[in-house]
């Protein structure tokens, strides 16, 4: 097994770490199929019947992003003394930030590149409750973003801007932990949508169904909030104060063997997802907008009473 991982490392240019997680993802989410698949009646018949693929990546998918954010955090917020000159305890220059520091046994990035380009990709082009083109072409985009990161492009294998990588694979996960619930029991989820909304069945279900819809009234209200806060505001604040500066600066003097375009694909990478990040932003803040004060719908039904 470890010879095959070396292969697949090696031809892909991925660590052997996202290799393995890549893998993990892909087999898990074949047998979960399999498992949930009407057709092979191994498990009872149920929303997930209908929805194998989707379901199944929802499982594989939910741990993971506890642990990228359990890991994010961690190093983001807690593990930073590493990044600090022990003399003035202030940080290093961006060059440092930038170029300084390497680990290629990094969960979040390793997810990053291995389970983006071996799973999430794959799954989502090849099944259809998954192929949704915008999140498909994020996803791509996260991948180059983490291939350039972790050195696949630099010839010595140079990794790039290591500091930021707890914060864009991990940190901004935090609200993708909701979003798994709630795309869940989305309308566009039909089968899901319909077990959760339909309340007539015997009793020891319904006060199960009961259960699962407040917890999903809890995750929308988390989702909501949490992605405003962290990729509606944090993210693009961080890359366009922080992240950019630091990466043009460093590349005032890049390492032997880093190419110059990596350094306008981060910037341009990063200036995008900021934009693409606050224009869901707004979405979201439109949405808690109407659900506390009403929408236009509301509006004008009350001018019509009147």
């Amino acid at each position: 097994m470890s010879a095959f991982i070396s292969v697949v490392s090696q031809s892909l240019h991925i660590s052997p770490l996202a290799t393995r997680i890549g893998i993990f993802c892909l087999t898990s989410q074949l047998i979960l199929t399999f498992l949930f698949d009407r057709r092979t009646k191994i498990l009872p018949l149920g929303p997930w019947s209908d929805l194998p693929a989707f379901t199944a990546h929802q499982v594989v998918s939910f741990p993971f992003m506890i642990l990228l954010s359990y890991y994010g955090w961690k190093e983001w917020e807690f593990d930073m003394q590493k990044f600090r000159d022990d003399n003035t305890n202030t940080l290093l220059s961006a060059h440092d930030r930038v170029f300084s520091f390497s680990n290629t046994e990094d969960i979040p990035l390793a997810y990053g590149t291995g389970a983006i380009l071996l799973w999430d990709i794959p799954i989502g082009l090849l099944a259809p409750s998954l192929r949704e083109p915008l999140m498909i072409a994020h996803h791509v985009g996260m991948f180059l973003v983490a291939a350039v990161m972790s050195g696949m492009f630099s010839s010595d294998g140079q990794m790039i801007g290591y500091y930021y990588v707890p914060f864009y694979f991990g940190v901004i996960e935090t609200s993708s932990i909701f979003l798994s619930v709630v795309d869940q029991f989305h309308p566009k989820r039909k089968a899901w949508y319909a077990w959760l909304n339909n309340m007539q069945n015997d009793s020891e279900r319904s006060t199960l169904v009961k259960f699962v819809n407040q917890v999903n009234d809890l995750s929308r209200m988390f989702f909501a909030l949490s992605f405003l806060v962290f990729r509606g505001i944090y993210f693009p604040y961080t890359s366009i104060v922080h992240a950019i500066p630091d990466v043009w600066r460093a590349y005032e003097n890049p390492p032997d063997g880093v190419p110059m375009w990596t350094c306008y694909f981060l910037c341009l990478s990063l200036c995008l997802f900021s934009c693409l990040q606050s224009y869901w932003g707004v979405l979201v803040a439109r949405q808690i907008k109407k659900t506390l004060f009403g929408g236009e719908d509301d509006k004008e039904g009350k001018k019509k009473k009147r």
